[in-house]
């Protein structure tokens, strides 16, 4: 079920020159890059629209990166924010950010965490909500971290990602995954595709890794929305598409997307509005 089709655009919650995006290394990747029309229109549609689930709320940020959502949450009025991430780097960015801000540590925290070791530590309902953005696809048992999402989270789970098509349009097994979707019917399966890939990425490192003997390896996973929606029935959580309808600039099929002339042309919002990327609120039943 889509919410929202029809929503006003506010105004930007980060201006150009904020230290989340001048200080960001993704601003200039083809998919969801932290620019500034694209980090404030996710803002806008994850967080804002969704404010019920964070003013006044626990809130865990996985794979917080910077800690950017983790902040925008806590201006949002959360009653403490906790974002965690394995890149040490990145956390001390963001701590440095967050110092500069004057953000009190007690109200909004980061640190560097194992995201499995932290939400088995966990008791169940210990946040309200749990923010998973950009994270289900680089973990090598993405069912798993949303179960672990699911039980660390009171009432609700925001989760934006990658899906199945994705990995139809980038990396070195794209054309093999390109046949596959394009076959009857399959976009519309609940399947899984995994495939290899480096950890170390030109500003991050992949938060696991598998030694294959030659060298390490990392695996990414990419369901379709039908296994997704699949998983979140089996661990009894309501589920509702959100949409990008206001931010879409144009028709745009995953086809469209596989050159990388494409790609440099595309707008932030194609992802979304071809379903290489679907994000989702969830509740518990």
């Amino acid at each position: 079920m889509e919410t929202n089709k029809q929503h006003h655009i506010q105004e930007p919650f980060f201006p150009e020159d904020s230290q989340f995006i001048t200080l960001d290394e993704r601003k200039n990747r083809w998919a969801i890059p932290y620019n500034h029309e694209c980090l404030n229109g996710r803002t806008q549609n994850l967080l804002i629209r969704n404010s019920d689930t964070i003013i006044g709320k626990r809130v865990l940020d996985l794979g917080c990166h910077m800690g950017t959502f983790s902040y925008a949450a806590w201006k949002m009025g959360a009653q403490f924010t906790y974002g965690i991430d394995s890149e040490e780097n990145t956390i001390e960015r963001g701590k440095e950010t967050f110092h500069d801000f004057e953000v009190p540590n007690s109200a909004c925290r980061l640190n560097t965490r194992d995201v499995f070791e932290y939400l088995e530590s966990l008791s169940p309902n210990e946040f309200d909500t749990v923010f998973c953005f950009g994270l289900l696809y680089y973990v090598s048992e993405p069912y798993n971290l949303l179960k672990l999402a699911c039980r660390a989270a009171k009432e609700t789970v925001l989760l934006d990602t990658f899906t199945a098509t994705y990995a139809a349009v980038q990396g070195k097994e794209a054309v093999q995954f390109q046949k596959m979707l394009e076959s009857d019917g399959a976009i519309d399966m609940p399947i899984l595709l995994v495939a290899l890939t480096q950890p170390k990425k030109k500003t991050y490192q992949l938060p696991q890794s598998h030694d294959t003997g030659k060298k390490k390896l990392s695996l990414t996973c990419f369901p379709t929305p039908a296994l997704l929606e699949r998983w979140f029935l089996s661990l009894e959580m309501k589920s509702e598409k959100i949409s990008w309808d206001s931010f879409i600039q144009g028709n745009c099929r995953w086809q469209d997307l596989i050159k990388p002339e494409a790609k440099k042309l595309a707008h932030w919002a194609d992802p979304y509005a071809c379903g290489i990327r679907e994000a989702y609120r969830l509740n518990k039943i």
